[in-house]
């Protein structure tokens, strides 16, 4: 039976962003609030549910869930939009 588990996530790398609930994403606005979003990197992609905060200083938090734990967080991404006016997602390491 194939498996149909995501895959694992780089620590310290970026990731494209190449969705907000089906579109392609114009500002970082779009991320606030409870959000689907679909990431790429090295051809792969990721798709996230999760809950992004309110723009401040460029850097949206967002707090990834777990649908399968009752929405529990697992991982909290920063969004910032790049130069090419792309957006990256990045996971936070915290130690």
């Amino acid at each position: 039976m194939p498996s149909t588990t995501e895959p694992p996530v780089a620590s310290g790398q970026s990731y494209t962003v190449t969705e907000v609930d089906g579109h392609e994403p114009e500002s970082l606005a779009e991320f606030d609030g409870d959000v689907h979003l679909t990431l790429e990197r090295n051809d792969q992609l990721l798709h996230i549910k999760g809950s992004g905060t309110t723009p401040a200083e460029d850097t949206v938090r967002f707090y990834q869930k777990d649908v399968t734990l009752h929405d529990r967080d697992i991982r909290v991404w920063t969004i910032v939009r790049s130069d090419d006016a792309t957006f990256l997602a990045a996971p936070l390491a915290a130690f």
